[in-house]
């Protein structure tokens, strides 16, 4: 038989053995969470940018362009990041308007409801600026080039099906969902 000292000695030792395990799970768990997170954030990063000159090579490279397509592209480029630029500074001003909004003791309902159309026609626009930069691009291409440049944009997709292209401005040169 076990003297209960020392079967209280054995208790006190599993479940001493279990906190440790259960806390060097917790901790793993984690340690490799934010080191998931540290990882994957670079990673997605480095998948969506692509810096301004880059972004000329890049196209340049995939689609052979010529060197007068190339400065056709540089224009369409321009003028593409022109105008996402302002629509998403709209955007930019309309949500801050919207989550202040939401913000108050007692949000009003009808300026909700026109914020989020006038977001809703922001996106609208962005579609189009997004739609003419690619039918502005296919324009100058030819038929093995636009083949390319859909295979381009079709691995642009992201998992919302929204394509990434581009930022305006000179903001790094990142690629943006629209």
């Amino acid at each position: 038989m076990m003297n209960p000292t020392n079967k209280n000695r054995i208790l006190i030792w599993i479940i001493v053995i279990l906190v440790a395990t259960n806390l060097s799970t917790i901790g793993s768990f984690y340690y490799h969470r934010i080191t998931e997170l540290k990882t994957t954030t670079p990673k997605q990063e480095e998948q969506t940018t692509l810096p301004g000159e880059q972004r000329t090579r890049f196209f340049r490279d995939e689609l052979n362009l010529s060197n007068e397509q190339i400065d056709q592209f540089r224009d369409i480029n321009r003028t593409f990041n022109r105008t996402a630029r302002n629509i998403e500074a709209d955007l930019a001003r309309l949500r801050k308007e919207l989550i202040d909004e939401l913000g108050t003791q007692n949000p009003d309902n009808n300026k909700l409801d026109k914020l989020a159309i006038e977001i809703g026609e922001n996106h609208r626009k962005l579609k189009q600026v997004t739609t003419t930069f690619y039918l502005d691009m296919k324009a100058i291409c030819n038929t093995g080039q636009q083949e390319k440049l859909h295979e381009i944009f079709q691995s642009m997709l992201n998992k919302d099906n929204q394509v990434n292209l581009p930022r305006p401005g000179n903001q790094g040169g990142r690629w943006r969902n629209p």
